[in-house]
């Protein structure tokens, strides 16, 4: 009796879990609808580039459709050895906003994102600025929306989340959990609570919008230059100096293809994981640990249920079902609603979670045996 009763509150815990983490996530404001004051400031959009021949062309046109009345474009080629210079040539040649600047030499103790980000931020004339990845697709209203979103909310910087495409089977599996931990790290929904503290801080690189003065109070990039979560650290140093920072989602305003092959996402989230870890202190262990109790605590009261037997095993075993049945509702929402996909990849979450722990450990186990990783032709120490 005593042992149904124990799995059949653990069964009630991980229901519960999943009701708080759909709370949270309700909790996350969205990006302000746009708005212009009498008189907008001047906004530099820059966006640092290296071998992104596949989607730059459609982030600078993009960023050069903003129906924004006062803006720059500012690329920062940062070493490309692919076509993006050739690229930015022909765009440049047709729009005299855009501003195309061959990148500085890596100075030590530099990461490379930063340096390139800290010499687009030097070109700059703008009050505002907006740091945008080259693999994304902004809209023509987001420029407006995150300057009505700061405005409204009295926000210093504002980041968001933006649509994540998801296309190859690799893609779809593992970057969901990968997001979802994130999400679990970092209380994205408290960013706008006057007690948050600098380590509960995310910003997400792929949209940064930051008011000038702010960013050169803290020495702008400067001030994370050899970090590689520098997004991270960029809004945790701006909140540890008195700033406010802001995050909401975005989804109707801009869209990212972070990764197109297995390759590319198993690269591309090593380089993350040990900083990642480090960024995210314990909550990176307890947050892992939920998602897991999440994905398989269900089928291992299943399993345990079924193979007791008895009145007691199959009430576990029920319960169970119970989490496990709730989970996929939860999982197949997230994949509906925030990647546009079928509910049925919910069945795959688990495997997916695997995965990630997978290329993070792995990931983190290289930086540790001081052998690095690699990304866009650079090694990472971590």
């Amino acid at each position: 009796m005593w042992f149904a009763l124990l799995w059949v509150v653990c069964a009630l815990a991980l229901i519960a879990s999943f009701g708080a983490n759909w709370r949270r996530m309700r909790r996350i404001p969205r990006l302000s609808p746009p708005c212009l004051p009498p008189d907008p400031p001047f906004i530099s959009i820059l966006i640092p580039a290296r071998n992104e021949e596949r989607a730059i062309r459609r982030c600078v046109s993009g960023a050069l459709a903003q129906r924004y009345p006062h803006f720059e474009v500012i690329v920062v080629d940062d070493g490309s050895t692919d076509r993006t210079p050739a690229i930015l040539t022909e765009l440049a040649a047709t729009d005299s906003r855009l501003r195309v600047v061959p990148g500085r030499p890596l100075p030590p103790g530099w990461v490379g994102k930063c340096n390139a980000c800290q010499q687009a931020s030097d070109a700059a004339i703008g009050a505002w600025l907006l740091f945008l990845d080259a693999d994304t697709a902004p809209a023509p209203d987001l420029a407006a929306a995150l300057l009505c979103h700061a405005q409204a909310t009295h926000g210093d910087m504002v980041t968001i989340f933006p649509f994540l495409e998801l296309g190859s089977w690799a893609e779809r599996l593992v970057l969901p959990p990968f997001i979802a931990l994130i999400v679990s790290i970092f209380p994205f929904e408290r960013l706008a609570q006057p007690d948050v503290r600098p380590d509960e801080v995310l910003a997400n690189g792929q949209c940064i919008f930051v008011r000038r003065a702010a960013y050169d109070a803290i020495g702008g990039h400067n001030a994370v230059r050899g970090e590689v979560l520098e997004d991270v650290r960029l809004g945790q140093t701006l909140r540890a100096a008195g700033f406010s920072v802001r995050g909401a989602i975005g989804m109707e305003y801009l869209a990212v293809r972070m990764y197109t092959n297995a390759a590319e996402v198993a690269e591309g989230l090593m380089k993350n994981a040990s900083a990642g870890s480090r960024s995210g202190g314990w909550r990176s262990l307890t947050g892992m640990a939920l998602l897991l109790a999440q994905a398989y605590g269900p089928l291992m009261l299943m399993a345990g249920g079924l193979l007791s037997g008895g009145v007691a095993g199959y009430a576990a075993a029920g319960a169970g079902l119970l989490a496990w049945l709730v989970g996929l509702l939860f999982w197949g929402t997230l994949y509906r609603q925030f990647y546009r996909l079928s509910p049925l990849y919910a069945l795959l979450w688990p495997v997916g979670l695997l995965m990630y722990l997978f290329i993070a450990g792995y990931g983190i186990v290289r930086v540790q045996l001081g052998r690095g990783v690699t990304w866009k032709g650079r090694r990472y120490a971590g």
